[in-house]
């Protein structure tokens, strides 16, 4: 359930910052913003704010904004025009289209330079659950032991201990020195 939850957030999450291109870009240009809307289907709250109503909708798979003047058959009156869609020139109107892609593939740098700077979190070699009965258990590791050192090389990541089981031939022995946590009897 916690992933379809992180897959909803995420995907809301990519879907509010590219309508909030297309959005800012079209005011930015001066056309009318009719409803910035969050989701589809039925509306489940709604705020009108000067002309455009934002809107969040039942189902939270899309969105969309939508201009005043796109349908470029529609009757619009002259003193309208500046502010419709379809009278606007190709290039805003490109410009326009092409801000929501924008906005995404930006909001992709922005968190990519973010955990670039912030880095990902390395396992430790702290083991977190070791099976009662297990070939580990067996060896006298338990839950909450760490590992310091690996046939006397010392260890600080989970991949570090990885590194060394990997350089090992089978049948090589194995030396560990831990740091115990609980009581032997846990």
């Amino acid at each position: 359930m916690i992933y379809v939850v992180g897959v909803i957030l995420l995907l809301g999450l990519l879907i509010f910052f590219h309508e909030l291109g297309h959005f800012l870009v079209a005011r930015k240009f001066g056309v009318r913003v009719e409803v910035f809307s969050f989701g589809f289907g039925p509306k489940i709250a709604k705020l009108k704010r000067g002309e455009t109503e934002y809107c969040i909708s039942l189902v939270p798979l899309g969105g969309y904004v939508k201009l005043f003047g796109e349908q470029p058959s529609a009757d619009i009156s002259s003193s309208e025009k500046a502010r419709s869609f379809s009278h606007k020139p190709p290039g805003e109107r490109f410009l326009i289209a092409l801000a929501g892609p924008v906005a995404n593939f930006l909001l992709a740098l922005v968190v990519f330079l973010l955990i670039g700077l912030t880095g990902e979190p390395k396992a430790t070699t702290t083991l977190p659950h070791v099976v009662l009965g297990s070939e580990a258990w067996k060896a006298g590791l338990r839950s909450g032991d760490q590992i310091l050192t690996l046939n006397d090389d010392p260890v600080r990541l989970w991949d570090d201990v990885e590194e060394r089981l990997a350089d090992l031939k089978n049948g090589d022995l194995i030396t560990l020195n831990l740091a115990r946590s609980l009581p032997d009897d846990q």
